[in-house]
């Protein structure tokens, strides 16, 4: 789905944002990139949107070469982004509007249009939604979410969607986030907070604009210390159950969620209890 190969991306001064990157995103999957303020997540984003050009190296997206300007419109129907502040995406009163100016764009006719604002809206719960001024910043993120899918793309691309929301409003975001991959869309989930990415396939790790590792879901728990020395806090869940290992006690779990953790460690205790 995506290829990205001997990416860097230089500023006008000169500094490196992005220096030899190389990555590969699998139809249908799901990649977390996590990383410091500054390491480069935003610009890699913005770089696998076709947003930005790399300096060096080249991204294919579903075949389509970013730098290929006669091919924007299709590049634009094949992957969306989502940005940290939903507001810069946002710029009409009407949410109609604002969900049908990519649509509009790319050529769809009127009642074509209509069709795709109500499906979506409907999908998204926000048919009652009129004003985009008048909603709070995590409704004005399902807003900007139903826009870039209404457009019917095969992969989304968010930047730090959750940064500006309340604890609701994450929760809001990050399940529509899940469910759209349970749906067969490839999302490439751009964050600092390493407790959101619980989700995704794999973690590639991002520090000073290189890829310093990659860790797969199922290796996180032994991955603590790697992700630690990133600067990222790791998951309370995992730190719970990473200090009961050290203490002996080796609690797996399938799903990382206090109530699989608490399941799973009374079922230790009470083999304790019958041996």
């Amino acid at each position: 789905m995506i290829s990205a190969a001997g990416v860097d991306y230089i500023y006008p001064s000169g500094k490196h944002a992005l220096t030899g990157i190389n990555l590969e995103v699998a139809k249908g999957e799901f990649v977390a990139v996590v990383g410091h303020n500054g390491s480069g997540k935003s610009t890699l984003a913005n770089l696998l949107a076709g947003l930005e050009k790399p300096s060096k190296g080249r991204i294919l997206v579903d075949g389509i070469n970013t730098r290929d300007k006669k091919d924007f419109l299709r590049l634009r129907k094949t992957a969306g982004i989502v940005f940290q502040n939903p507001e810069n995406q946002l710029v009409f009163e009407k949410v109609k509007d604002d969900i049908s100016f990519g649509l509009k764009n790319m050529g769809f006719t009127p009642e074509e249009i209509e069709t795709r604002i109500a499906a979506i809206t409907h999908k998204m719960g926000i048919e009652h939604f009129t004003s985009s001024f008048e909603l709070s910043m995590g409704q004005k993120q399902r807003v900007a979410i139903a826009s870039v899918i209404a457009m019917g793309p095969e992969c989304i691309i968010f930047d730090e969607p959750t940064a500006m929301l309340d604890p609701k409003g994450k929760k809001d975001i990050h399940n529509i986030i899940i469910e759209l991959h349970k749906q067969g869309l490839t999302i490439v989930y751009v964050t600092n907070v390493i407790d959101e990415v619980l989700a995704a396939d794999r973690i590639i790790i991002l520090e000073n604009g290189v890829i310093k590792g990659e860790v797969k879901r199922e290796e996180l728990f032994d991955n603590i210390e790697h992700l630690r020395a990133t600067g990222l806090e790791t998951p309370v869940i995992m730190d719970i159950l990473f200090r009961l290992k050290q203490r002996g006690i080796n609690i797996v779990v399938k799903r990382w969620t206090i109530d699989a953790v608490v399941e799973n460690f009374i079922s230790y205790i009470d083999e304790l209890k019958q041996a």
